[in-house]
């Protein structure tokens, strides 16, 4: 009797034995399996995402223990250095997206961080593309609703949808018409805001005019160059500013000559140009001759 309850006790042990054999082995094929997958998956992943890789916002903010503003500040100098690195060898800046939008998750009120984020996004050394404006647009838009009552903001916002989209993207693309009165509105928002620089509400009422355009275009390459902290983007910077500048120096130049000649003709075109300076405008026994009164004179009458 007692035999037969041993056999049993142990034939139930061989049992339990072989089923736990049996899952653990199950289990060792699994993990295998999902080993293989892992690897083939891996492989098809850029070679840089070792080094650059970050992981999801939820979980830094665990792994920082409450301390989220230090590593927002850390992953604020990772980007500054991926940024140099990157702009120095002529290469894509593909991640920066993903660092700026997890510091800004860990820190929201990095102020800086939105400004200077956009303008690295930007200006990389890269051609300017649509999707690069969108993606400067988008921390932007973040930072204005963390700060809704700094005008920079609606400012930059504004000017990006306005102006620096349809370039980019070219006249013809569909979106150009719900970009540009994005803009607009942008930047009437802006202008509307206390204590923003003199310049804003001229700025912004000459915005549809080619010279206010021209203006308004120096003034967001001069706040872009302010914040941004890399020397190579900030040469990119100053490059477009003295381009600009240029071309709008010398249209205004033009734009004189274009007085001074018509100046000429209003007065005596026949005499020499220094005749015309000294002796000033034409006059009539009715007094000084006016351009539209000059029009009807014959030719060579005083």
């Amino acid at each position: 009797m007692a035999t037969s309850t041993q056999s049993k006790g142990i034939g139930h042990r061989v049992g339990v034995v072989v089923v736990l054999m049996a899952g653990l082995a199950g289990f060792a094929a699994l993990t295998l399996a999902c080993l293989q997958r892992t690897a083939r998956l891996r492989e098809t992943w850029p070679p840089e995402a070792d080094t650059f890789y970050l992981p999801p916002s939820s979980a830094l903010r665990i792994a920082a223990l409450g301390h989220t503003e230090l590593l927002a500040d850390l992953i604020h100098a990772r980007a500054n250095v991926y940024f140099g690195t990157q702009m120095h060898a002529r290469v894509p800046t593909k991640w920066l997206a993903q660092y700026l939008d997890a510091a800004m998750d860990l820190d929201p009120k990095f102020q800086r961080l939105y400004l200077a984020g956009a303008a690295m996004l930007i200006y990389n050394g890269q051609k300017i593309s649509p999707d690069m404006v969108l993606a400067a647009i988008h921390v932007l838009q973040r930072g204005h609703k963390a700060f809704p009552f700094e005008w920079e903001f609606p400012f930059q916002i504004g000017f990006n949808f306005l102006f620096e989209l349809p370039q980019d993207a070219g006249e013809d693309d569909p979106r150009v018409p719900g970009w540009r009165q994005q803009g607009v509105e942008m930047l009437r928002q802006a202008a509307l805001y206390e204590g923003i620089p003199y310049y804003i509400p001229n700025l912004v009422a000459r915005m549809m005019t080619k010279s206010g355009a021209d203006d308004m275009a120096i003034r967001q390459l001069e706040q872009s160059y302010a914040v941004a902290t890399n020397p190579e983007a900030r040469t990119q910077i100053r490059n477009k500013l003295f381009a600009l500048r240029g071309k709008l120096y010398s249209e205004q130049l033009e734009e004189n000559l274009r007085v001074y000649r018509r100046m000429i003709d209003e007065r005596y075109p026949e005499a020499p140009e220094a005749f015309s300076i000294v002796v000033g405008p034409r006059t009539t026994a009715l007094g000084i001759l006016t351009p539209a009164a000059a029009a009807e004179l014959p030719p060579g009458k005083p």
